[in-house]
């Protein structure tokens, strides 16, 4: 069985939800964090909790509101040939169409049957779960055994007792029909003759408290019916199904890593289920090398006969994943959208390529597009200024810097960014026209996302040079001289045309010399890597404590990319 649409309310951060999905295996959730990525995860695992005893509390509620009631409607296709009998939910079947994603109540010929299961909870914390179509709103029950058939399983953090036969485990559903009470209740049995053997020697301080006992008893009227010793309690110890578990000789494989764990469980999942499965997987990263996460991906891909819904943060996930596995995860005070990373609208934008190439920020909630590295290392030193004057990061503000890696690429990536979504700006230069033109600026203004190119159609190293004060001006060459070995004495000579004095802190100012010196950074490279360009800034900070720097277009223009950054 398969799930066709999802709709989530008033459960945990999803005040709303509604997912109708293409007919697929893989649905990889990414995003920002606190997007509700695995909080869909645990709605499909509660839609079909194969228990009776659900426990929920207030804190289920969005925002604990507990007067609006948690509904979770998931449809499910592919059914088995049991759900579909008019004896147990064949009245409830709706149609589902594969092309359009539409559901329709009335089953059809030309549409697939569904089933769809809702699991509703109010203020009296009691789960319920029905089987239902408008035509019967009220719904069949949809009882614990049938929900265990459906066969969802959650791999998170915390999956040990996968590793056992407890009831609803994939390892029990592996196991043929065999019943353990007698085998469980012999081993109990088999404790207490153990016990007995060595009594002399392993109870015998137990055995003298016992006797004191059975004298206390005489002398109070109570009866012995023999002699009081101690011994196990075959109820206390109680075993249970649930307390066989898989072993490595003597070694329980709970002990295992958390990734080899993970790995373990799905490679269970999916070969213990033969009617198929669906399974969750919460973070499929964690604990997993590079090499581990790729050889667990592909093992994923070749399961034909199950359904997996994962997360991730990670850009190695990413890189693995195919743009039409990609699920874009965006939450807007409880209304949640997924968008396909393959919706036919973004074929332009070639979304692939630039999924791979700048994994870091689809897995945030904003993107700043920056022409190149000098900008993102220049705006990365920036953020640190700011958090040393009290403000918050870019990062907690949900910000990623993506270095579009020339002026001709920004267009495309900032569009594509928008089209999926994300909260977008683009911080370019404006020296050259035949790469990011005034036309590209007024594109990109017209879809909401904000520019900010430099006054004078200059680049970031000839507008900085420009407004820097002059101190601020010989100290940026002095880097790039003494610490980061650049020629730069004689590449700012070859220009000027004019002695200079070799001791550079000697320097005049003048406009001629400062065009030169921006135009020497910016030819030669000065600070064209992320390293360097974060390194120039915090050479520039005695800088910003001017307030006549404040006003420059630097100054300025930052200034507004920050409450951009702040207040979107």
């Amino acid at each position: 069985m398969k799930i066709r649409k999802i709709s989530i309310k008033n459960f945990r951060g999803v005040k709303e939800l509604e997912w109708s999905l293409p007919t697929a295996d893989i649905f990889c959730l990414i995003g920002k964090g606190d997007s509700s990525k695995s909080t869909i995860l645990e709605a499909i695992r509660y839609a079909f909790y194969p228990h009776w005893n659900l426990t929920l509390n207030d804190a289920d509620f969005f925002q604990c509101k507990i007067e609006n009631t948690i509904v979770i409607e998931i449809s499910i296709g592919e059914l088995i040939e049991e759900f579909c009998s008019l004896n147990k939910y064949g009245n409830c079947l709706r149609g589902w169409d594969t092309k359009t994603l539409k559901l329709t109540d009335e089953p059809d010929d030309d549409l697939e049957p569904i089933l769809t299961i809702r699991f509703t909870v109010g203020k009296e914390l009691e789960p319920k779960w029905v089987a239902f179509c408008d035509r019967n709103p009220e719904g069949v029950p949809f009882k614990q055994p049938d929900r265990d058939k459906v066969s969802v399983g959650l791999i998170g953090a915390y999956s040990e007792r996968q590793l056992s036969w407890a009831t609803g485990t994939a390892l029990a559903k592996l196991t043929e029909a065999q019943s353990l009470n007698e085998l469980l209740a012999n081993a109990s049995r088999t404790a207490r003759i153990s016990l007995d053997v060595d009594r002399p020697v392993t109870l015998k301080n137990f055995d003298a408290a016992a006797e004191k006992s059975q004298g206390i008893a005489k002398l109070l009227g109570v009866p012995v019916l023999d002699t009081y010793k101690a011994h196990l309690d075959l109820s206390s110890i109680n075993l249970k199904v649930g307390g066989l578990a898989l072993h490595d000789g003597d070694i329980p494989l709970r002990q295992l890593g958390l990734g080899s764990r993970r790995m373990l469980l799905c490679g269970i999942q999916k070969m213990g289920l033969e009617e198929g499965h669906i399974t969750l997987f919460d973070e499929v990263e964690f604990g997993l090398e590079p090499h581990r996460i790729s050889r667990l991906l592909k093992h994923v891909r070749e399961d034909k006969r199950g359904q997996y819904f994962l997360t991730t943060h990670s850009p190695v996930v990413l890189r693995e994943l195919t743009v039409k596995e990609l699920y874009i995860v965006h939450n807007k005070a409880g209304v949640v959208q997924i968008i396909s990373a393959a919706s036919e609208s973004l074929k332009e934008h070639e979304v692939q390529g630039k999924i791979r190439s700048s994994t870091e920020a689809f897995l945030a909630k904003k993107v700043l597009v920056c022409e190149g590295a000098t900008e993102v290392g220049f705006l990365r030193g920036f953020d640190d200024y700011q958090i040393g004057k009290g403000k918050d990061s870019f990062s907690y503000h949900g910000l990623s810097l993506l270095n579009a890696a020339g002026g001709s690429k920004v267009k495309a990536l900032a569009k594509a960014f928008k089209s999926l979504c994300y909260e977008v700006a683009v911080l370019a230069d404006a020296d050259a026209d035949d790469q990011f033109s005034p036309a590209d600026v007024a594109d990109l203004v017209a879809l909401g996302i904000p520019v900010t190119v430099w006054d004078g159609k200059l680049s970031l190293e000839e507008r900085v040079f420009q407004d820097l004060p002059w101190p601020s001006v010989i100290a940026s060459v002095k880097l790039a001289q003494d610490v980061l070995s650049f020629a730069a004495y004689d590449q700012v000579r070859s220009r000027f045309m004019a002695d200079l004095d070799k001791d550079i802190g000697q320097w005049v100012e003048s406009q001629k010399l400062r065009i030169d010196i921006g135009l020497a950074a910016k030819t030669a490279g000065w600070f064209k890597d992320t390293t360097r360009g974060d390194q120039w800034f915090k050479t520039l900070i005695p800088a910003f404590a001017s307030a006549d720097f404040a006003k420059k277009d630097i100054g300025v223009k930052l200034g507004k990319l920050w409450t951009w950054a702040e207040n979107v």
